[in-house]
Order: C-alpha cells, then structure tokens, then sequence
C-alpha cells in the first residue's frame, strides 16, 4: 500500500530540533520497514520551501533559501514523489 504524506510530517521527519521529530521519524520508519511506500508530491516541497525561508518570528524556520533547498533534497531522497494526475484525487475529494 502506498500513503501520501502531509508537509507537517514531512519537515518533522528532516528536522531534527523540532519536538515531534522522534515519534514522527519512528512511524514513518515502521510504516518503510513494512514494505509500505510513502510519497510526497511537489506540492509538499513547495510548501516546505515556503515553511522554511519565512522567518521564525512569522511561524517559519528562518532559513536561507540555500539551506531551504538542501533539506528539500534530503526530504527527496528519503521519500518517493507521486505524480500529480487525476488519479491521484479523486473527483469530487477536495469539495
């Protein structure tokens, strides 16, 4: 079975100072040690580049976009990118 996972589980799972990092990584590593595939699609990276570069005191990360773009790749490496097609929503799930 594959999941497709949210932006907020996907920066947990790369951030290692952030408090839910450990139960996020742990779930995420059982869910891949069962054989189950967990994607991310582009819209997850560009959220994640948004959450990153926008300052900390504005409930962001306060990254530079050099090191927005370097996590982006580890968050890459670490989980398959779905296609974005009708396929993946199905009609009518958003509204």
């Amino acid at each position: 079975m594959g999941w497709l996972t949210d932006t907020n589980v996907v920066f947990r799972r790369v951030l290692a100072s952030d408090p839910l990092h450990e139960i996020v990584k742990t779930a995420l590593d059982t869910l891949i040690l069962r054989g189950e595939r967990v994607y991310i699609t582009a819209q997850n990276l560009v959220e994640f580049q948004a959450l990153a570069t926008r300052p900390a005191a504005a409930n962001g990360l306060g990254m530079t976009p050099a090191q927005a773009s370097m996590e982006a790749q580890q968050i890459e490496a670490l989980f398959p990118l779905a296609a974005e097609t009708p396929a993946t929503i199905p009609s009518g799930a958003l509204w």
